[in-house]
């Protein structure tokens, strides 16, 4: 793994002004979602419901929507997001009434300023070029589910489970891209289908460079349909395979035409790392269940790390996982680069992960409030609308215990005083 990041920005009074424009942001939608109130008769405007969400989401007592509701007439909170106390009903039925793609516009004005702060402070990752850092954006889903009494109210259909999809900056460590998919999934492709069509559909706000974006995946977007589709469009990828995936590609008989590239020699670096393999391949249907072969150049790199060589007495022993306990294979349209420069890129994947732990263990958004796909959507553009505010406050660097201090400045137990010590601690 590559060196951390250096810290970009030090958490100043600044920092805490920008965490006061949240409810404040919010403003621009008092009067969205209510051309159909003629009667004037709507209380609860789409401004002071997201404004809601975002006080459950930083104050981590309130759990639920009823919870949340209970809350909304006390005084600071009325102040805080611009209404009175709501109903439990009116709470619920906010969710499908209000179009959760307004609150796009102020994802993507806080997403363009922090992607602007972070180029400023010209983040390093290791020893990885500024040109490549631009390009990496690590892909995967997590399935998000219901409070289980809400889960008890729904069709079993879709058993109150959503998938959310994130495409993650690895510059920024924040999605770039992100799409909400109905649990399960047609056929278990959802994953695959739902990159594809990001890619298609131009939705990634970040510009293409002109060698495209390199997009990091694992093992669930392993398809040479999609692998095309990528490649078609002017990007890379690096791709966790199973071990059984490709066949090699032979070099061409005398008197044939195919002139295939030359990769780079396995240095000892690569071979101590644990790379046994860097060889051309070819995919066919079977991976990844699509029924397209690959119409370009694979590289498939295979590392086994040396403690998890095979020992005397389990050399000829089939693993029953599906690539053995740490072994990495990887496919990639990378034929410039070094086996070992390929395996550093792929680790940076692990960014998408830390994205979903922060999302689910720090902000609370391991179970939902809404059984509708909209509420839920609301939820999770209001969670990153969070992200992005206290990235933009900290500089990115947001731990729980910090997270916890900004729950306890924003219920008035610490002051700004308390929270600039406390946010600008740096780890032991």
């Amino acid at each position: 793994m590559g060196k951390a990041r250096k810290r970009s920005v030090e958490f100043s009074a600044h920092g805490a002004a920008m965490l006061r424009q949240v409810f404040p942001l919010l403003g621009t939608l008092a009067g969205a979602g209510a051309e159909r109130d003629k009667s004037g008769n709507r209380q609860l405007m789409f401004s002071q419901y997201a404004a809601l969400i975002l006080v459950g989401l930083f104050n981590p007592a309130l759990e639920s929507a009823r919870a949340i509701v209970a809350a909304s007439g006390l005084k600071k909170i009325r102040k805080a997001t611009g209404g009175q106390k709501v109903s439990d009903g009116a709470f619920s039925e906010a969710s499908s009434v209000f179009d959760p793609q307004l609150l796009d516009g102020i994802v993507k004005n806080l997403r363009a300023r922090w992607h602007q702060q972070r180029i400023l402070a010209n983040p390093q990752l290791g020893s990885v070029s500024d040109r490549v850092l631009e390009r990496l954006i690590a892909v995967d889903a997590s399935v998000l589910s219901a409070l289980p009494q809400i889960a008890g109210r729904i069709a079993a259909k879709n058993k109150g489970q959503w998938r959310f999809h994130a495409l993650v900056h690895v510059l920024d460590g924040l999605p770039v891209a992100a799409k909400l998919t109905e649990e399960p999934g047609a056929k278990g492709r959802a994953e695959r289908d739902v990159l594809a069509d990001i890619v298609a559909t131009d939705q990634i706000d970040i510009p293409k460079s002109d060698d495209g974006h390199l997009f990091l995946m694992d093992r669930g977007y392993r398809s040479a349909d999609l692998f095309n589709k990528l490649q078609a469009a002017g990007h890379d990828y690096i791709c966790r395979l199973n071990r059984t995936d490709g066949k090699l590609i032979k070099p061409p008989k005398n008197g044939t035409t195919v002139e295939l590239p030359q990769l780079p020699r396995l240095s000892e670096e690569a071979k101590a790392m644990g790379v046994v393999a860097d060889e051309l391949i070819t995919l066919g249907g079977n991976c990844g269940a699509s029924k397209i072969g690959s119409d370009h150049f694979v590289r498939r790199i295979t590392l086994v790390p040396p403690s998890d060589r095979a020992s005397s007495a389990r050399q000829g022993r089939v693993r029953t996982d599906q690539t053995g306990r740490d072994e990495l294979v990887l496919a990639t349209t990378l034929l410039d680069l070094t086996a070992e420069e390929v395996v550093r890129l792929y680790e940076y994947r692990w960014e998408v992960e830390l994205f979903f732990r922060f999302l689910k263990q720090v902000l609370g958004c391991k179970k939902l409030l809404s059984a509708k796909t909209s509420g839920v959507e609301i939820q999770l553009y209001c969670a990153l609308i969070a992200s992005l505010l206290l990235a933009l406050a900290t500089g990115g660097d947001i731990t729980r215990r910090k997270f916890e201090m900004v729950c306890l400045y924003f219920a008035g137990w610490a002051d700004e005083e308390e929270l600039l010590e406390a946010v600008s601690k740096q780890p032991p």
